[in-house]
Order: C-alpha cells, then structure tokens, then sequence
C-alpha cells in the first residue's frame, strides 16, 4: 500500500490522468481539476470514489468538490493515512 508522499501522488495521478483522459505526465500537484484538466464535479467525484477504494480512506464528501488541484487531494489523502 502507498504511503510515502511520493507514492500517495503516483497513485492519485494515476487515477487523476484516466478519468481525465490524458497522459499521467499532463497531471502534476498544480494541476487544477476544472480549469487545467476539464474535470467537473461528478469527475472529482469519480476520482474521490477510486481514491477511497485504492487507499482504503473516507473522505469528507463536503470537502471533495472544494479541492482545487490535484496537489491538495493528495495533501488529503495524506493526513488520512497518517
């Protein structure tokens, strides 16, 4: 299971990347789900969902649509974990 900083980002970039449809190497921590990766609210859902699931973490449904970049999510992940 991930839990290095390094790993938690592999991963969420991973899952960041499919449901955005493009290459892991377009999504980095300042990657902005909306405006850089077109992702919308039920996406960041999607990716909240599989991040859980990959994890095996609750997040705060609240908190999930106030995510902006992809830095923040793994930021989140995180402090889960720990």
């Amino acid at each position: 299971m991930a839990n290095t900083p390094t790993d938690i980002l592999a991963a969420v970039t991973e899952i960041v990347a499919e449901e955005a449809g493009v290459d892991t190497a377009l999504v980095t921590p300042d990657s902005r789900f909306a405006d850089d990766l077109d992702i919308d609210s039920l996406g960041l859902l999607t990716i909240a969902t599989q991040v859980e699931e990959r994890f095996g973490i609750a997040l705060d449904d609240a908190q999930i649509p106030t995510l902006p970049t992809v830095g923040a999510l793994v930021d989140l992940v995180g402090t889960k974990r720990a």
